[in-house]
């Protein structure tokens, strides 16, 4: 897994996105499927700069984020001092005692790009859940992502944060590896006076996903569907998964 949004990355990321994601509404989206559960202790894994960690923590709701960026950790306890915050790798953690649920946010799934990959991320929420744990998540859906892609050669988005505008153009490109994996080209600038300032650049490779796929691997790891929602977000045509643990 690439060293996601380390140093200066991720306090641009974190800046761009305060416009990206309203955060209230993405903090109720969760926290309904958390309480159809009637789940009391919460997994975040890939809990960046703290945003979803702020609502939890306000609504005095047992929280633990886990995030493989340092800096954006850093960030997060700046932000939420009373929270608890973890620097691990989704594919590999050992909680101190099992949750009822693990949400994994912002289709960080994304950067699991093999199947080893996915296996041990399943693996591990599964050894980290209680008996009836549940697990949700979100996914690219890639039979609506590539398409759009491949019409796209640039994709823009705006932001303003704090008085700050960004802008970041991302190009995207196949690869001729197995599954379906792309590579993500961006550029970051900050623009001042009607002139761009690049700030930083960004290379990652990434996987989209079929439904079809995530529900065989959820299966293969004991776990069974109890919803999918078709969900829009600003960039990306999206499912968000909730599932539970199957008694062996």
């Amino acid at each position: 897994m690439a060293n996601l949004f380390n140093g200066k990355m991720a306090a641009i990321f974190d800046a761009m996105y305060q416009s990206f994601i309203d955060y209230d509404e993405e903090y109720e989206f969760y926290n309904r499927l958390i309480q159809e559960k009637n789940c009391s202790s919460i997994l975040e894994i890939g809990s960046g700069t703290g945003n979803l960690a702020k609502r939890f923590q306000a609504n005095n709701q047992n929280y633990i984020g886990l995030d493989y960026s340092q800096s954006m950790i850093e960030i997060a306890q700046n932000r939420n001092k009373d929270c608890t915050f973890i620097h691990g790798d989704m594919r590999n953690f050992e909680l101190e005692k099992p949750v009822d649920v693990i949400i994994i946010t912002g289709r960080s799934t994304s950067y699991l790009i093999n199947n080893e990959d996915i296996i041990d991320t399943f693996e591990c929420v599964y050894k980290n859940l209680n008996p009836s744990g549940v697990f949700i998540f979100d996914i690219i859906d890639a039979n609506r992502f590539i398409p759009f892609i491949k019409e796209n050669e640039t994709i823009v988005h705006e932001a303003s944060y704090e008085g700050i505008n960004y802008v970041r153009e991302s190009h995207w490109e196949t690869t001729p590896l197995e599954n379906f994996m792309l590579d993500w080209n961006a550029t970051y600038y900050q623009i001042t006076d009607d002139k761009k300032e690049v700030l930083s650049e960004d290379f990652s490779t990434v996987r989209v996903f079929t439904l079809n796929e995530i529900e065989l691997f959820l299966y293969l790891n004991n776990f069974e569907i109890l919803k999918v929602i078709d969900r829009k977000t600003y960039a990306y045509d999206t499912y968000v998964i909730m599932s539970q643990k199957r008694r062996l």
